[in-house]
Protein backbone atom coordinates (compact mmCIF):
# COMPACT_ATOMS: atom_id res chain seq x y z
CA UNK A 1 0.00 0.00 0.00
CA UNK A 2 3.01 2.27 -0.11
CA UNK A 3 2.40 5.16 -2.50
CA UNK A 4 5.93 4.77 -3.83
CA UNK A 5 5.27 1.20 -4.93
CA UNK A 6 7.29 -1.87 -4.02
CA UNK A 7 10.77 -0.33 -4.26
CA UNK A 8 11.72 -1.95 -0.96
CA UNK A 9 10.25 -4.90 0.84
CA UNK A 10 9.12 -4.13 4.38
CA UNK A 11 8.72 -6.95 6.88
CA UNK A 12 7.64 -6.86 10.50
CA UNK A 13 9.34 -9.30 12.82
CA UNK A 14 7.91 -10.03 16.25
CA UNK A 15 9.87 -11.30 19.23
CA UNK A 16 13.23 -9.78 18.33
CA UNK A 17 16.45 -11.47 19.25
CA UNK A 18 19.14 -9.76 21.33
CA UNK A 19 21.78 -11.29 19.05
CA UNK A 20 23.32 -8.39 17.04
CA UNK A 21 23.86 -10.75 14.07
CA UNK A 22 20.08 -11.21 13.92
CA UNK A 23 19.65 -7.42 13.59
CA UNK A 24 21.16 -7.14 10.10
CA UNK A 25 18.62 -6.43 7.38
CA UNK A 26 19.02 -8.28 4.08
CA UNK A 27 19.68 -6.09 1.02
CA UNK A 28 16.48 -4.55 -0.32
CA UNK A 29 14.54 -5.41 2.83
CA UNK A 30 13.57 -3.05 5.64
CA UNK A 31 12.94 -4.99 8.83
CA UNK A 32 10.64 -3.50 11.46
CA UNK A 33 11.15 -5.19 14.80
CA UNK A 34 8.32 -5.24 17.32
CA UNK A 35 8.08 -7.00 20.68
CA UNK A 36 4.96 -8.89 19.60
CA UNK A 37 2.08 -8.98 17.14
CA UNK A 38 -1.49 -9.61 18.22
CA UNK A 39 -3.01 -12.64 16.45
CA UNK A 40 -5.71 -10.38 14.97
CA UNK A 41 -2.97 -8.35 13.25
CA UNK A 42 -1.64 -11.35 11.32
CA UNK A 43 -3.16 -13.26 8.42
CA UNK A 44 -1.92 -15.76 5.84
CA UNK A 45 -1.64 -15.04 2.13
CA UNK A 46 -0.52 -17.87 -0.17
CA UNK A 47 0.88 -19.72 2.83
CA UNK A 48 2.92 -16.75 4.10
CA UNK A 49 2.18 -15.01 7.38
CA UNK A 50 1.70 -11.28 6.79
CA UNK A 51 0.32 -8.37 8.72
CA UNK A 52 -3.29 -7.47 8.03
CA UNK A 53 -4.02 -4.41 5.90
CA UNK A 54 -5.03 -2.55 9.09
CA UNK A 55 -1.75 -3.34 10.85
CA UNK A 56 0.20 -2.52 7.68
CA UNK A 57 -1.35 0.95 7.65
CA UNK A 58 -0.43 1.39 11.33
CA UNK A 59 3.17 0.37 10.58
CA UNK A 60 3.39 2.61 7.49
CA UNK A 61 2.79 5.61 9.75
CA UNK A 62 6.31 5.05 11.09
CA UNK A 63 7.96 5.50 7.71
CA UNK A 64 5.64 7.83 5.75
CA UNK A 65 4.76 11.48 6.09
CA UNK A 66 1.11 12.49 6.51
CA UNK A 67 0.50 13.02 2.80
CA UNK A 68 1.92 9.63 1.87
CA UNK A 69 0.01 7.95 4.71
CA UNK A 70 -3.23 9.46 3.38
CA UNK A 71 -2.32 8.06 -0.05
CA UNK A 72 -1.77 4.61 1.48
CA UNK A 73 -5.21 4.78 3.15
CA UNK A 74 -6.71 5.89 -0.19
CA UNK A 75 -5.06 2.98 -2.01
CA UNK A 76 -6.27 0.54 0.65
CA UNK A 77 -9.82 1.89 0.25
CA UNK A 78 -9.61 1.64 -3.56
CA UNK A 79 -8.50 -2.01 -3.27
CA UNK A 80 -11.31 -2.84 -0.85
CA UNK A 81 -8.83 -3.38 1.99
CA UNK A 82 -9.74 -0.45 4.23
CA UNK A 83 -11.78 -1.60 7.23
CA UNK A 84 -11.88 1.33 9.64
CA UNK A 85 -13.08 -0.87 12.52
CA UNK A 86 -10.06 -3.14 12.01
CA UNK A 87 -7.77 -0.10 11.79
CA UNK A 88 -9.18 1.23 15.08
CA UNK A 89 -8.77 -2.15 16.77
CA UNK A 90 -5.20 -2.53 15.53
CA UNK A 91 -4.39 1.05 16.55
CA UNK A 92 -5.67 0.34 20.07
CA UNK A 93 -3.23 -2.56 20.41
CA UNK A 94 -0.14 -0.60 19.35
CA UNK A 95 2.42 0.52 21.90
CA UNK A 96 3.41 4.18 22.00
CA UNK A 97 5.09 5.45 18.84
CA UNK A 98 6.09 8.95 17.74
CA UNK A 99 3.78 8.65 14.72
CA UNK A 100 0.56 8.01 16.65
CA UNK A 101 -0.70 11.61 16.65
CA UNK A 102 -0.32 11.80 12.85
CA UNK A 103 -1.88 8.36 12.47
CA UNK A 104 -4.84 9.35 14.66
CA UNK A 105 -5.40 12.44 12.48
CA UNK A 106 -5.50 10.36 9.30
CA UNK A 107 -7.76 7.74 10.90
CA UNK A 108 -10.18 10.52 11.94
CA UNK A 109 -10.15 11.98 8.41
CA UNK A 110 -11.00 8.63 6.84
CA UNK A 111 -13.58 7.73 9.48
CA UNK A 112 -15.29 11.11 8.92
CA UNK A 113 -15.25 10.50 5.15
CA UNK A 114 -16.98 7.12 5.50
Amino acid sequence: MSPDGPSLIHVTVAGCSDDPRAQRDPAGVVVHRVPSLHPDDVTTVRGISVTTPARTLIDLAEVLDKTALRQAFTQARARGLLDMDAVAASRARVEWRPSLAMLDDVIAEFRDAS
